[in-house]
């Protein structure tokens, strides 16, 4: 019984004497190895600078355009069409002929007409002597003048329907639309071709009404620019006309523009109209960007992010007006909205 008892003493002293060593030697392990201290990473954010230049208030619409003088041939008189000299794209002088009507039933009714104007006028001279004599009376007189007026008139008309025989252009231009053909019966129900004056390109556009005193008050000062961005086309542009009143079904008002450079754009193409109606020159602007939802933005110093709340004095949607006197800071325009105020920062780029 004493030797177990001896036993178990002795199993246990050396269970402690274990424990001990292994303490002693996990405490060395830990004291003598070197200490990692963790570094959260900086913050990156991109910075940009005020820009020198101008800031405006501006509004852009899309539109057509179109020629101020976009005229049809009609011919006044129908008949076939023995002539036709013209083809898309030609040019073509105001009175030029451009296609030829079988004139002969018109030849024929001009003779007709002639011949009765001539033998009307030779009866009024018999009759106006006849009444100067006293030898017939005013109404009989007064009769024979009016079928010579008449007759007259009869000529004059089967004149100017033989002179219809030939279709001429209303105006000079360029030839835009072409239908005629010889042979074919032309009509004063239907055009032959359409002329437009390729020198005066108008723009119509429906404006919405709360534009319109903006536009209506400032005609004389706006800053008007046509794009046709598909053909890298620019020009600046007029203002032909603004409608005096509202359209009260559409709430809108029609502006009619002139395009001041129309070389090179074609009639029917779509552009862009940017009417700018308010400019600030000579000042330093920011992206608009660079401001929170909350109105406030952050500018770096020492590399740290700086809190500014800023409510600009004048913004569109594009560009603001840079805070006085910071014209050579760096402004956070990416990572803002993950700062707070004087939190360090990586900018992006350097």
């Amino acid at each position: 019984m004493k030797k177990k008892l001896g036993s178990a003493i002795l199993r246990f002293v050396i269970l402690i004497i274990v424990l001990l060593a292994s303490f002693l030697l996990l405490r060395f392990y830990f004291t003598s190895r070197e200490s990692v201290s963790y570094e959260a990473p900086l913050t990156p954010v991109r910075t940009v600078k005020a820009s020198h230049g101008d800031i405006s208030q501006s509004v852009s619409f899309l539109g057509y355009i179109e020629s101020d003088q976009m005229v049809p041939v009609v011919p006044f008189v129908s008949g076939t069409i023995l002539e036709y000299s013209i083809k898309e794209g030609d040019e073509v002088e105001k009175d030029q002929v451009v296609a030829r009507i079988d004139s002969e039933p018109y030849r024929l009714q001009a003779l007709q007409a002639e011949a009765q104007a001539t033998a009307l006028e030779s009866a009024y001279e018999r009759m106006q002597k006849l009444y100067e004599s006293n030898a017939v009376s005013q109404q009989e007189y007064e009769a024979v003048v009016a079928q010579r007026n008449a007759a007259n008139a009869q000529k004059s008309l089967a004149d100017l329907q033989l002179s219809y025989a030939d279709v001429k252009s209303p105006i000079s231009g360029t030839v835009i639309m072409s239908k005629g053909s010889v042979g074919s019966i032309g009509t004063n129900t239907d055009y032959l071709a359409i002329v437009a004056d390729m020198d005066s390109l108008v723009i119509n556009l429906s404006i919405a009404s709360r534009y319109y005193d903006t536009i209506k008050g400032n005609a004389d000062s706006l800053e008007i620019k046509v794009y046709d961005e598909t053909r890298g086309l620019e020009s600046s542009a007029a203002i032909v006309s603004v409608a005096p009143m509202i359209d009260p079904l559409s709430r809108s008002f029609n502006l009619k523009l002139k395009l001041d450079d129309p070389e090179d754009f074609t009639i029917g193409s779509a552009c862009s109209v940017t009417i700018t109606y308010e400019k600030i020159e000579d000042v330093y602007t920011l992206p608009t960007n660079v401001l929170r939802l909350d109105d406030s933005l952050y500018y770096i110093s020492d590399g740290k992010a700086c809190y500014m709340e800023y409510d600009p004095s004048y913004e569109n949607d594009d560009l603001i007006i840079c805070p006085d006197g910071m014209e050579d800071y760096d402004f956070v325009i990416e990572g803002q909205n993950s700062l707070f105020d004087g939190q360090s920062v990586r900018i992006l780029g350097e």
